[in-house]
This record gives C-alpha cells, structure tokens and sequence, in this order.
C-alpha cells in the first residue's frame, strides 16, 4: 500500500512528515513524500521516496518582501497564483500513484480535485488546530473586550471562519486546477465543508500542550509531537568554545521567516541583548540576521539542530511556528514568542497560557525594550522556568510516533 505525505512548507512541515513516513515504512508501508525540489537530498537520505515541486518559498518570499507598490505587488500576487496553481497539478500527478493520502487540512481546497476517486483515501495530518471548537481560540485573533459574545461561542465561530478564509484562499487556486487540469465542475464552499467535516485527522501536537477538545469528533485526534533527532550532528568547535565560555545563553531566531530590514532588526536585536546583559545565540535563518561586528558575548549561528541546542539555553527567543515551539517546549526552557503570521499567535498564546512563556511579542510591535524586558522574565521568574521544566519532563516521556502510526493505521485497516 502507497502512502503519499505532502509536505508544502518549510523545515518545520517537512521534519515531522519524514519522521512518521520513516516510521510507516518499518510497519510495511510504501511511502512517497511530496515536498519543494530542495529537499529531495536530505529526504532522499533518510530513506524516503521522493517527488519534488517546482516552487520555491524562499524566492516568493524574498519577493514579497521586496515589494513597495501597488504594481509590484499585483505582479507578485499573479505569480503566486500561477505557482500554487502549478503545485496542484504537480500534488494530483504523484495524488494519481498512490492508495492513501496525508495532506494538511489548510491544503486540501487545492487538491481536492485529486482526491475524488474512490481509489484514494486520505486523511488530515495536521501540525495545527484547524478543527474549531468551543474550549480554546485557534487561529483566529482574540475577542475583543468589547463584544457582547461569550468566549465559547467566539472559539467555535472564529474556528469557523478560519476554515472559511482557507478555502476562500486555497479554492480558488484548486478550482483552476480543478477545470484547466482534471476536467472537473468547480468546487462549492458547501461541498468543501462537507468534505471537512467527513475527513479523520492526526494532529501532531502533545495533548499535554492541547489536551483533546471533549466537543471533537471521535475521528479527530491528537497524537503527541515527531521530532527529528539528527544523530549524525557534529557540533562546530567554535560553538562548544562559546557555550562553555559562560553562563547559558538566550537563543533568538525567527527560522524560515524573512525581514524587509534585516540589518535594522539585527541591531534591535543586538540592543536588547545588551540591555539585559546576557549572552545570546543569534540564529541567521531566513530572515538574514547578523553582523561582521557581533560582541564577544553573542554568538552568529548559522544552524544547529533545536532538540541539541535548546536544552543548552536559558530561554528560547522564537517566532512561534509549530516545530519551533514543539522543540522548545520537550526542552523545558521559556520561550519569548514574537509571532508574525499564520498559526504563530496561537502558538504564542498557548504557551503563555500553560505558563511555559511571556505573552508574545507580535514582530509589528517588537522594540529592543519590550523584548529585553521579557528576555528577563524568562531568565528570572522561576515558576516559568518550573512550568516549563514540568511540561518538557511531560513531552518527553510521550511518544507520538507510535500513537500516530497507530491511529493511520486503525484508519487504514478499518476502511
């Protein structure tokens, strides 16, 4: 039987799917792992099948970084239409070779088209709270104090609305493919909606950080964090040197997210450090921080793996996506979360609320003040740091592939 993972996003989203598709594989599953082009070699290296898209996410973001008009946008948003629209079709060509296929709620109004054949099954493998639900807000932003609605119904509703923004997003490039490619009738809201509410998903989230909503569906589940552990890591000398020259540092990186100022973020950066008068890892990431001139007390990281390095740091300084915050908390350190998009408040949020974080940071409204000011906390306020220690102890013992393997295939061998 043929699995097929689609992994669209960045390291956060291509990790986890090759640590379950490795694992589907020892339990006599055939597995492909669609993702962008380059990462066939690492995916490739740990035994996985590979089929490469065509896009690129570092060069549509660096463009739409780049962007300082009208006109350039509209020309960004036309390309970017006819690159999702070319991922379709490339997703519902290697969709056609398989038996069973796990793909991201937020994906599926652009590949639903591929999936309407009863020779495919499929099933949700999320790395967020897309289902809504009375107990908590997923990703949606807060109540407003001054609206006459009590929380649970805004939770539900917002979740609703999300789910809705998500198609209206990924529909109609879905429905492009849809015509042009499958020669198949557009796909209606109602339809879409059906098919999501009939479709078992896997969240790939601790349930002691997002314990199961008790209004959740049978078929919905929440499996524990799949973490990557790169045994084959060797760690540069000049990083061992820096941290055994002192006391732990505060790591600060925001991953695979771009900054339209580099250089001024850096030294918002570099001036919050000093104001707390801590040493600090910078990781360079995407976002293209550094300097040639660092003080001797930050350290320019261009990576190291998160479950080596952040056991090793006083708090963790992060923007907040789900394999980042997974990989902060099984190390039991506060986090510093300064969220910019996407699920990246929610995650913000949920960590402040479990007492494992400061209140986020939203990146619009970061200053070397407030983010010194929180830095501090993390580094002092012992019954975070406590919090934080208890809910990693709790990650850690939990084994989330085994219970995601198992739930696939009581799906599997049920159907």
């Amino acid at each position: 039987m043929r699995i097929v993972m689609i992994a669209t996003g960045s390291w956060g989203d291509v990790r986890p799917n090759v640590v379950l598709g490795q694992a589907l594989q020892q339990v006599g599953y055939e597995v492909v792992l669609v993702a962008e082009e380059s990462f066939r070699e690492w995916v490739e290296g740990r035994g996985i099948v590979f089929a490469g898209l065509s896009f690129q996410m570092q060069a549509l973001l660096d463009e739409q970084a780049n962007n300082r008009t009208p006109l350039q946008t509209m020309r960004w948003m036309r390309r970017m239409t006819q690159t999702m629209v070319q991922m379709g079709k490339e997703i519902a060509e290697v969709i056609q070779t398989g038996d069973i296929v796990l793909v991201n709620e937020g994906l599926l109004g652009l590949v639903n088209g591929a999936l309407e054949t009863p020779d495919v099954r499929f099933l949700h493998l999320n790395l967020q709270p897309w289902i809504p639900t009375t107990e908590f807000l997923g990703m949606f932003p807060e109540r407003p104090t001054w609206l006459p609605m009590p929380a649970a119904t805004y939770n539900q509703w917002a979740g609703g609305v999300v789910r809705r923004s998500q198609w209206w997003v990924m529909g109609r490039y879905g429905n492009q493919v849809r015509k042009h490619y499958l020669g198949l009738p557009k796909q209606t809201w109602v339809k879409h909606r059906a098919l999501l509410e009939a479709t078992p998903s896997v969240l790939l989230v601790s349930p002691a950080v997002l314990p199961p909503p008790a209004d959740w569906q049978p078929q919905h589940h929440i499996t524990g964090y799949l973490f990557d552990e790169e045994s084959g890591w060797e760690v540069p000398q000049a990083l061992r040197d820096f941290l055994a020259g002192g006391e732990k540092p505060v790591y600060i990186g925001f991953g695979s997210m771009r900054e339209r100022q580099p250089e001024a973020t850096t030294r918002l950066l570099l001036d919050a450090v000093k104001r707390t008068g801590k040493r600090a890892i910078l990781l360079s990431g995407w976002a293209g921080i550094g300097a040639s001139d660092l003080p001797e007390d930050v350290f320019l990281l261009n990576y190291a793996p998160h479950s080596w390095l952040f056991p090793r740091m006083a708090a963790v300084v992060h923007h907040g996506g789900a394999g980042t915050t997974a990989a902060s908390l099984r190390a039991g350190v506060p986090s510093v979360i300064v969220p910019m998009l996407s699920d990246q408040p929610f995650w913000g949020r949920r960590v402040h609320a479990l007492g494992a974080g400061t209140r986020l940071i939203p990146r619009a409204r970061l200053t070397a003040e407030n983010l010194a000011a929180a830095i501090t906390e993390a580094t002092t306020n012992r019954a975070m740091q406590g919090k934080a220690e208890e809910l990693g102890a709790k990650i850690r013992a939990e084994d989330g592939v085994s219970e995601a393997v198992s739930v696939i295939r009581k799906y599997l061998e049920t159907r």
